[in-house]
């Protein structure tokens, strides 16, 4: 682990703070905003950074071949974020949205604790970031201003041999999200301003001229509107008019660009507004889960991982709970614990634990034992 200069560190956050020397907090550029108003793609990257930011992590350390959750967790796995105002829970969804639309995470180190180990990691906006790769090392400039690379975190997502830089899914698939953008600008203005009319008031008893025929439609609109009730006589015909949104085509281009997209960040299309295209008849909620999890969410989360471990303390690593996202029945959750328990894999305390109810003292463990004839902490087979 590097040790970082504290000297550096807090000029960058003193006076009114990094959030002012470097811009951040201003919000995002029109670019990741313009492509975040396309649904699939929203409906995608939010997805994958909400499943991200609420998956539980902790501190870890191996020591003497073990490995153990450490007894004291550092700053940076428990509350990571510079703004008082947020949580890890928002710092983390910034890693993701940022990796997911940029193809690059890059986070600033602005404060260490009293042994030098980072505390607290900015994400800088991708799109002020600079890296000239010119040298033997990448150097690093945001908004102008140069960073020391020692306080520079960056986790790319799809770098090439040769760049330390990950490509954009945005810019690499620009074509295809522009026409999708196209596509459900032009549905919105098909039935906002089409030429299709809604529907067609026809006079049976003869022509009417042109005051005839606005007097007509006014006092018709009028006694529709909010939805009331329409009367008429012999001499009035009213048929609705509608248009079905296939004949625009529109739809099927924001289908097959919703199912591009979930090619691009591995999502089942049928999450973000697409059409699966297997002939799969069975499934069940966790499997689709587990799939989600390994296909979408471990590659992001596992590097991520990587990168905060070199930071910690020697011995210590970063490791995220995925099967907390992974939602069984009560009656399956009790007998995989039950197996555990038997096989030696969790303890009684671990077990209780992991469903968030208290460890049992002494007294409870004796009433246990008493009512159900062997110790919750007793291996089966030493009870048989």
């Amino acid at each position: 682990m590097s040790l970082f200069r504290r000297s550096s560190i807090e000029t960058r956050s003193g006076g009114d703070g990094w959030l002012s020397v470097f811009g951040a907090g201003k919000g995002m550029d029109g670019s990741m905003k313009s492509a975040l108003r396309l649904v699939p793609l929203y409906a995608a990257t939010s997805l994958i950074a909400d499943s991200i930011a609420i998956m539980p992590c902790s501190e870890y350390e191996s020591t003497g071949g073990s490995k153990v959750k450490a007894r004291q967790q550092s700053q940076l796995i428990i509350d990571p974020h510079p703004a008082a105002t947020m949580t890890r829970i928002e710092w983390l969804h910034q890693f993701a949205t940022s990796f997911l639309l940029r193809g690059n995470a890059y986070g600033l180190i602005v404060a260490v604790d009293s042994v030098g180990v980072p505390s607290k990691i900015a994400w800088l906006h991708p799109d002020a970031v600079a890296v000239d790769e010119s040298g033997s090392q990448p150097k690093y400039q945001y908004k102008g201003n140069d960073l020391d690379p020692s306080t520079v975190v960056h986790i790319p997502w799809y770098p090439v041999p040769g760049s330390v830089v990950g490509l954009s899914p945005i810019g690499q698939f620009r074509q295809m999200l522009e026409t999708g953008s196209s596509a459900e600008r032009y549905g919105a203005d098909w039935f906002k301003n089409g030429s299709t009319p809604s529907g067609h008031l026809k006079y049976n008893k003869g022509s009417l001229n042109g005051s005839e025929s606005a007097t007509a439609k006014a006092r018709f609109k009028a006694a529709v509107a909010n939805n009331d009730v329409f009367v008429s006589g012999e001499d009035w015909e009213w048929n609705a008019v509608s248009v079905k949104p296939n004949e625009a085509q529109f739809l099927e281009t924001i289908k097959a660009t919703a199912n591009q997209i979930a090619a691009i960040y591995r999502v089942d299309p049928s999450d973000i507004g697409g059409e699966a295209g297997n002939s799969l008849t069975y499934s069940t909620l966790e499997m689709n889960q587990i799939k989600f999890q390994s296909r979408a969410l471990q590659p992001i989360f596992t590097r991520l991982e990587h990168h905060i471990t070199r930071l910690l303390p020697e011995y210590h690593y970063m490791k995220f709970n995925p099967d907390a996202l992974v939602r069984t029945d009560i009656k399956t959750r009790t007998e995989v614990n039950k197996l555990n328990l038997e096989i030696g894999l969790l303890t009684n305390d671990e077990g209780r634990e992991l469903e968030e109810r208290p460890i049992l003292n002494d007294k409870q463990k004796q009433e246990w034992q008493k009512n159900y004839g062997k110790s919750p902490t007793t291996p089966k087979e030493e009870t048989s």
